[in-house]
């Protein structure tokens, strides 16, 4: 399916590859802080694969899941699993991985009922008391850009938003923070809501 193929068009930055890197590291040490005996992690929609490349640093056991089949054989040619699956319906055994993971993904589902359904899944595939995490635009902080940044953006995430379908996915949130780049905490906050997506556009990782 060529979905998105637009984006592996676009020429990554060495600014943009610094920015995603340094997010990555900081949200993939984050995660092994918390879940310490994790050896196996599914991310859903993994891009250019920052993040696998940096799982695999960290030893861990790694498999992609995107529907973009383009983006799958450039993982794969590096040596990276993957599997060609809609996230709504994954072709992974119930209590697979430690760590189920989503960057920028949810916001993509056409509405409420999907991005349920795909909390649902990530809750079925991750083993008891594993992690499912999710990284989401603030639709509060990009305001009209979190519609022309992302043509198939449908499902309007805020924190309050995510919190709310977190309890409809029967799934209990142990944190929640600000994330902007590399920038944390409430730094990422202030620079959320005053920069909002001003460089994304600018700054393809």
């Amino acid at each position: 399916m060529p979905f998105y193929d637009y984006y592996g068009d676009w020429s990554a930055t060495s600014v943009g590859k610094g920015w995603v890197r340094a997010q990555t590291r900081y949200v993939l040490d984050r995660l092994m802080r918390a879940l310490p005996s994790a050896s196996s992690l599914l991310e859903i929609g993994p891009g250019r694969g920052a993040f696998a490349d940096a799982c695999r640093q960290k030893h861990l056991q790694y498999c992609a899941l995107d529907i973009n089949a383009r983006l799958l054989r450039g993982l794969s040619r590096r040596g990276h699993r993957g599997v060609l699956a809609r996230a709504t319906h994954m072709p992974c055994a119930s209590e697979t991985f430690d760590i189920v993971f989503a960057s920028h993904v949810i916001e993509h589902s056409p509405g409420y009922s999907e991005a349920l359904t795909f909390l649902e899944e990530m809750r079925r595939v991750v083993k008891c008391g594993g992690l499912v995490v999710i990284i989401a635009p603030d639709y509060l902080a990009l305001r009209e850009d979190f519609w022309n940044c992302g043509y198939s953006h449908s499902f309007v995430t805020t924190r309050r938003r995510l919190r709310q379908i977190y309890h409809d996915a029967e799934l209990t949130i142990i944190d929640d923070r600000s994330l902007y780049g590399p920038l944390i905490g409430l730094t990422g906050w202030v620079a959320g809501q005053t920069l909002g997506g001003v460089f994304w556009d600018r700054l393809p990782g």
